[in-house]
């Protein structure tokens, strides 16, 4: 039988044992889906196009490169793992091929049986006649591919790809590339702000908004790309060094950032100049009036900014934040270059730091960057829980219970809180103070001065009691195994709970514990591995 349709896909073999390669399908720009094969590199999923026409790679670029464009290697954009192409296809594009072959198969099946009847019986003398109709070819099959949202061309090696939100590599030559991506969100950023600069004099509100909006993208990015490049560095085994405690929001803050970077003996704000840090500072306590207080100066911020006046507006101008903009990319240059092995800062020590500890000194009654009364509320929330979970607040308990403070100073101290991500606050018009929900952050800051008890060493507990059991775990059965009591239990158990894949939590509410049950996957009980060694770190 011949196999013309097949036939189009041979690239070796005999006819009776052809070997094909189908060709990928394609993005309406013409890029071709890929899969990282490193199953923690979520979310896996780029898409890669052709070198830029003409770009010539500088020759001072190459040492960024772990390996040489247009080689039969792919580097995963999430991990920096280099495979083989072959290992990178995509599952869908799998499926694709087997429907392509198919398709072709059964065109050439039925090619060959009207063949085969052509002539049979076409006239009868009393008998059956066999009139073969037109053929008709089936319609080939139509595969949907679209491109990412963040695209890209590699500025070493001209590689065109295509990634969700930010990836740390290109996957071409394996350069770092978030300096690039970060670039990306300022060009974004630059837009809003000359577009409110272009509205006239009678839509100055949404202009403000739009300058606040943009102002905040430009932290907002700041802060995920650390975070990004942060948490890669940490997973590479080779650094042994491991988080105490989640990252939070660790990186919207430069002192908790350079301690978390003096972990590796490296600082990125060391590219900055004093006056340059110290405009960055002020930026940033920018954003979180802008964010949490809609604009208006608060005492902290008043305190810190010269021309800023308690209870005024913010000052908001696309040349200041241009210049935000311009501090936060010198920072993730220098990120960049760290990523690529080039050489980097180095975290200086204080006058007089024979090494060790890294916590700062606190006057006394305060909790690390808190404030004297954010550190009493923070106590205050921390002794007065019943169930050790994230809980809502009564406004009244709160103003009886610090009836010497006003409620400027209060709120204010409650803002410290939640830049900590103790709370959650949201604003209700006719209320004295915010609404408040206490966060599990709260009881990892405080149970430790309140109870004397670590949630983090209870967590480490919790986990080999879980890893020795059933795969089906019911927290009041946990609950009586630690012999903890249910204050000292919860938060430890909260832990363990936001590392279950959420389907697999119960949805069922519980008024005694994080969840009713969880059942695990073999991906949870990696999680939880991995977190008790995160812990003992």
């Amino acid at each position: 039988m011949k196999m013309k349709s097949l036939k189009k896909y041979k690239v070796g073999g005999t006819g009776s044992k052809m070997q094909l390669a189908i060709p990928l399908p394609q993005t309406p720009d013409g890029r071709v889906y890929r899969y990282s094969p490193n199953e923690i590199a979520h979310p896996r999923h780029f898409v890669l196009g052709n070198r830029e026409a003409g770009f010539v790679v500088e020759e001072h670029k190459r040492e960024r490169m772990r390996q040489e464009p247009g080689t039969t290697k792919t580097v995963c954009p999430y991990s920096g793992v280099i495979g083989d192409d072959g290992d990178f296809t995509h599952p869908k594009d799998q499926e694709a091929a087997i429907k392509i072959v198919k398709h072709a198969a059964m065109q050439d099946v039925e090619s060959a049986l009207s063949d085969m009847l052509k002539g049979v019986a076409q006239k009868s003398r009393g008998g059956i006649t066999f009139k073969p109709g037109a053929r008709t070819r089936r319609p080939n099959p139509q595969f949907g591919r679209r491109d990412l949202m963040r695209l890209l061309i590699c500025d070493c090696c001209g590689r065109d790809y295509g990634v969700f939100a930010i990836a740390l590599y290109c996957p071409d030559c394996g350069a770092p590339n978030i300096a690039l991506h970060f670039g990306r969100e300022v060009e974004l950023v630059l837009q809003q702000a000359r577009i409110a600069e272009d509205l006239g004099e009678d839509r100055q509100e949404l202009a403000y908004r739009l300058l606040g909006n943009a102002h905040e993208d430009v932290l907002t990015a700041f802060e995920a790309v650390q975070k990004v490049v942060y948490v890669h560095r940490v997973s590479k085994e080779e650094s042994g060094v491991v988080p105490a405690k989640p990252v939070r929001n660790d990186f919207q803050n430069v002192e908790r950032a350079q301690k978390r970077y003096a972990e590796f003996g490296f600082n990125p704000f060391c590219a900055l100049s004093e006056d340059e840090r110290e405009l960055l500072d002020l930026n940033i306590q920018k954003r979180h009036v802008i964010g949490h207080n809609l604009g208006v100066v608060d005492a902290k911020f008043a305190e810190n900014a010269r021309d800023a006046r308690l209870g005024e507006t913010v000052e908001l101008v696309g040349s200041e934040i241009r210049e935000f903009a311009r501090l936060c990319q010198l920072v993730i240059s220098a990120l960049d270059d760290w990523l690529g092995g080039l050489s980097f800062p180095i975290a200086p020590k204080a006058e007089g730091e024979t090494g060790g500890g890294n916590e700062p000194e606190t006057k006394e009654g305060t909790v690390g960057d808190l404030g004297s009364l954010a550190s009493r509320i923070g106590r205050w929330l921390c002794e007065h829980s019943v169930t050790g979970m994230p809980d809502n607040i009564d406004e009244e308990g709160v103003l009886t219970a610090f009836s010497d403070m006003e409620e400027g100073e209060l709120k204010e101290a409650l803002a410290e809180l939640e830049m900590e991500s103790c709370v959650v606050l949201s604003h209700v018009i006719g209320t004295r103070l915010p609404r408040i929900q206490t966060a599990e952050e709260l009881f990892l800051v405080f149970d430790p001065l309140v109870l004397k008890s670590s949630p983090i060493t209870d967590a480490l507990h919790l986990v080999d009691l879980v890893l020795a059991g059933d795969d089906s775990v019911s927290l009041s059965d946990l609950h009586d195994q630690s012999g903890m009591d249910q204050r000292r239990f919860n938060p430890a158990a909260g832990m363990i709970v936001a590392e279950i894949g959420e389907g697999r939590v119960s949805r069922t509410y519980s008024p005694d514990y994080p969840a009713r049950y969880f059942t695990m996957a073999s991906e949870d009980r990696v999680a939880l591995k991995r977190l008790g060694k995160q812990l003992t770190g």
